[in-house]
């Protein structure tokens, strides 16, 4: 994956991250969703560039959370990555 401009990012984990977490997450809205009795928290917004993206997987990686999916999003389409 290559982006040379801020994108929308969707990221799913297993788990329920709190809400107040947002700011570690460079600000990144969060919502939590039940699929088959887990909860799954997804985290949602812009992301600059490539080290911010890395720096949002290492930190819920460091935090214990299984990532579940990326999906970058633009106006012409959605990419799973």
């Amino acid at each position: 994956m290559e982006f040379t401009t801020s994108n929308n990012f969707v990221i799913g984990v297993k788990g329920k991250l709190e809400k107040d977490l947002s700011e570690i997450f460079g600000g990144l809205s969060i919502s939590h969703k039940m699929e088959n009795n887990t909860t799954i928290s997804y985290l949602e917004g812009e992301i600059i560039d490539q080290a911010e993206l890395i720096g949002i997987l290492n930190t819920l990686f460091n935090m214990r959370f299984p990532i579940i999916n990326v999906k970058m999003e633009n106006a012409n389409r959605t990419k799973a990555i």
